[in-house]
């Protein structure tokens, strides 16, 4: 393991950063406990981005019948994206924010404005990604 690769205390990492994978953030907690974990700014945004894009979908327009419409299709493809877009520049804004106030005004208007039709996204959000907010570091 690579615990042994270390020769004295001295040598033990003092800080660790990781994407938040589960399973190597208790690795982490139980091999390194005196070791501070934090996230990789980076790699939150691309799990949120990535979650986003599963889980905020534009409503399709009904067709007729089962002929699928290339051009609607093409359309809704196009709405997806600027969504997606429009999604992760507000996700910036929020863990962006500089003060308490902005994150406060940022936050409400993630939730409350920009992902209020995606009620699941927000709550993984809620609940998976911003607690760690004090954790995050750039890398």
């Amino acid at each position: 393991m690579v615990v042994g690769l270390l020769t004295s205390k001295r040598n033990m990492p003092k800080v660790i950063v990781t994407n938040r994978d589960p399973a190597l953030m208790k690795a982490v907690a139980e091999v390194l406990p005196k070791t501070n974990h934090v996230l990789c700014y980076f790699h939150i945004e691309k799990n949120v981005k990535s979650r986003c894009i599963t889980n905020c979908r534009v409503k399709a327009k009904p067709s007729i019948g089962k002929v699928v419409d290339k051009d609607a299709k093409e359309a809704n493809d196009d709405k997806h994206c600027e969504l997606v877009k429009k999604i992760v520049r507000a996700w910036r804004d929020v863990v962006n924010s500089p003060t308490g106030d902005s994150f406060a005004i940022a936050w409400l208007t993630f939730k409350d404005e920009v992902c209020r039709p995606f009620p699941l996204f927000v709550k993984y959000v809620e609940e998976s990604v911003l607690p760690l907010k004090k954790h995050f570091v750039r890398a």
